[in-house]
């Protein structure tokens, strides 16, 4: 015995860094491979439930003139009165307006129970966030994110604009229609 891992067909696991590149590969490809915004929308939950392990998430669109937030989207929860500003706090409304993603990665209470994970990504056009992914609640069997699930936070952000909006950053034929799934 060699003292090297393997699974129960005697395969050895692939290493991370591989695994993260073809995470990061498959969420690329099929983002890219989208007919439409909505088959965009469902790539944005395929990619979120099955890579990030999550199943309550919205997206909200950014409305500059009046500063607020509007639900875009959303699947697992109604997110119509959900307030986006107060659960991203002022510093984190800041990161995302800046372009970048803003993670809590949730606390122990005294009951020693777990507090939720979740993330808020920057969805961007040219240097501007148009519109914010909220992921609200990881699955029980999954603790928080990682640094892969960063990797694929931040692919989200830097490529989701274009098949979820267009390269002008507006959205067609669904726009303010406040699809839920």
């Amino acid at each position: 015995m060699t003292g090297d891992k393997t699974n129960a067909y005697g395969a050895k696991p692939a290493p991370a860094e591989p695994m993260n590149d073809l995470r990061l590969r498959a969420a690329r490809k099929r983002l890219l491979e989208s007919s439409g915004q909505e088959d965009a929308i469902e790539a944005v939950r395929e990619i979120v439930a099955n890579f990030l392990g999550s199943e309550e998430m919205g997206l909200f669109r950014v409305d500059r003139r009046t500063a607020k937030f509007q639900v875009f989207w959303s699947f697992g929860s109604d997110l119509e009165d959900y307030d986006l500003p107060q659960a991203m706090g002022d510093a984190g409304l800041q990161r995302v307006m800046r372009g970048e993603c803003h993670v809590e990665f949730g606390v122990r209470d005294g009951a020693d129970a777990m507090g939720k994970a979740q993330a808020f990504v920057p969805i961007s056009v040219a240097h501007q966030t148009i519109a914010v992914l909220a992921i609200l609640r990881l699955l029980p069997q999954k603790a928080g994110f990682d640094r892969s699930d960063m990797d694929l936070l931040k692919l989200l952000s830097d490529e989701a604009a274009q098949p979820l909006f267009g390269s002008t950053g507006h959205a067609t034929g669904t726009e303010g229609s406040g699809i839920r799934a």
